[in-house]
């Protein structure tokens, strides 16, 4: 059994990452020591008398400082040379400040020093740190993704919480050839925020000539326009003619793939400028619930524009869902969802779905880039800062979500694809999730129903 000793502080702290980290992670079995020292040190007495050591900075930061500015990383980061175990170069979040490329992993006969905070590193982007600290937001009150340290220092794009994993992987194996890590298997995860599940069912004549006419006058496309204006015919055509009305092809479409898709519900309306318009019970809400069922797929929870910081509204929305589904005789193992617009606050709305007593969040992704929010491509559980205690909640951290690979990045066509596959083979490295969002009124164009078929089909 693995045996890490580290500096006797920040106890439930320590508690979680460890878990994470060689539990959750690395599958490894090990026992903790809490001793007066100043830095980590694993070992494994039973095999030899080699032993891995870490600086321990992050976890030890004084507590006046704790959960202020003065906390962070301090930019440019230095850079870990981890070539030798397949990772290049590695930007370092916190270490011990020993010089940048060669001098921070030294070996001697028995031992391993990196100059690394792995542990420290991991648990500032797993529990949000830097969200909880820094005032940043956006005009929908959301922690913008250009004010992390991730965006700022480069590496967005990478899930450098599974980098580090790896590193620690490759240092302890290096010193027991013996230990052996869990096998994971990689995981499409599929997912579709009901906002908007109709264009054309409550509207009348004049509001559909508007949306048509807007495609026309705003954006200049003309597919979209054509397709919002064949909804003047009958009312009986409309679900099936509905341009957003696309669930049977996506189920469809990822049934082919092997795959099971997602369905995120708004239960009720909190905002008129943001919230889609409709009802759990209107008939045709209830049938598409019914066949989402029926086909094996999951639907979950989308709480409305307002919730994110209202524990009493999330717990209601939840509990307008779960009574819709009981009253359908639906019944699933496993509940979740993702906030409306992404709204979140580190570590409030975790919370509130915690105390409504949901399984899983997926919110964790960025409104305007792609990449890794909270540095893994792995579910996880989530940590509360403000608490100091580990939650029943688990993570799935969002990596795509279409609107910023078509929208805000301006990728077409095999471009698109090329882009997002790239995200997917980072998780892949890994044997990771990677989670794709795709709304299913952003099928509007051939070209979009085409990506999203490939992105389930081909990407390998």
């Amino acid at each position: 059994m693995l045996i890490v000793r580290c500096p006797a502080n920040r106890e439930p702290e320590r508690e979680y990452i460890f878990h994470v980290l060689l539990n959750e992670f690395l599958g490894i079995s090990y026992t903790v020591i809490l001793e007066e020292r100043m830095y980590v040190e694993l070992s494994m007495p039973s095999v030899n008398d080699c032993s891995l050591r870490l600086p321990d900075v992050f976890l030890s930061t004084p507590d006046e400082k704790w959960l202020t500015i003065d906390s962070l990383p301090r930019l440019p980061l230095l850079h870990l040379d981890a070539t030798e175990a397949d990772l290049g170069r590695i930007p370092v979040i916190y270490g011990d400040g020993r010089a940048s490329e060669s001098g921070m992993l030294q070996r001697s006969e028995h031992s391993v020093e990196c100059g690394l905070d792995i542990f420290g590193s991991c648990f500032f982007m797993l529990t949000r740190y830097e969200e909880v600290v820094l005032p940043d937001r956006d005009e929908h009150d959301r922690f913008p993704a250009q004010c992390s340290i991730a965006y700022q220092a480069g590496f967005l794009d990478v899930p450098i919480v599974n980098v580090y994993t790896e590193l620690l992987w490759f240092l302890c194996k290096s010193l027991w050839p013996g230990l052996e890590r869990k096998r994971r298997a990689s995981v499409k995860r599929i997912s579709h925020d009901v906002d908007h599940p109709f264009f054309a069912l409550r509207r009348n004549i004049w509001g559909i000539l508007k949306g048509s006419a807007v495609e026309v006058v705003k954006r200049r496309d003309m597919e979209a326009a054509y397709r919002k204006a064949l909804m003047l015919g009958g009312r009986s055509l409309r679900v099936k003619r509905d341009p957003y009305y696309t669930f049977p092809w996506l189920m469809e479409v990822s049934e082919r793939a092997g795959l099971r898709s997602s369905f995120y519900f708004i239960p009720e309306h909190t905002d008129p400028e943001y919230d889609g318009q409709y009802s759990l019970d209107d008939p045709e809400i209830e049938q598409l619930m019914l066949e989402i069922h029926q086909r094996g797929h999951e639907i979950g929870l989308h709480p409305s524009y307002q919730t994110y910081l209202s524990p009493s509204r999330i717990k209601h929305q939840w509990g307008l869902l779960k009574r819709k589904v009981d009253e359908l005789g639906i019944k699933q193992p496993i509940w979740g969802g993702r906030q409306h617009f992404l709204r979140w606050r580190a570590p409030d709305t975790w919370q509130h779905w915690e105390d409504a007593g949901l399984n899983y969040d997926s919110t964790l992704g960025y409104s305007n880039y792609p990449g890794f929010r909270c540095g893994v491509c792995y579910e996880y559980p989530v940590f509360q800062l403000a608490e100091r205690r580990m939650l029943q909640l688990r993570e799935r951290p969002l990596v795509i979500m279409e609107k910023v690979i078509l929208h805000d990045g301006g990728w077409k066509g095999e471009s698109a694809f090329e882009e997002i596959r790239r995200y997917y083979r980072e998780c892949m490295k890994y044997n990771g999730e990677f989670t794709l969002l795709w709304h299913n009124s952003f099928l509007l164009h051939r070209s979009d129903r085409e990506l999203f078929a490939r992105c389930l089909e081909e990407l390998t």
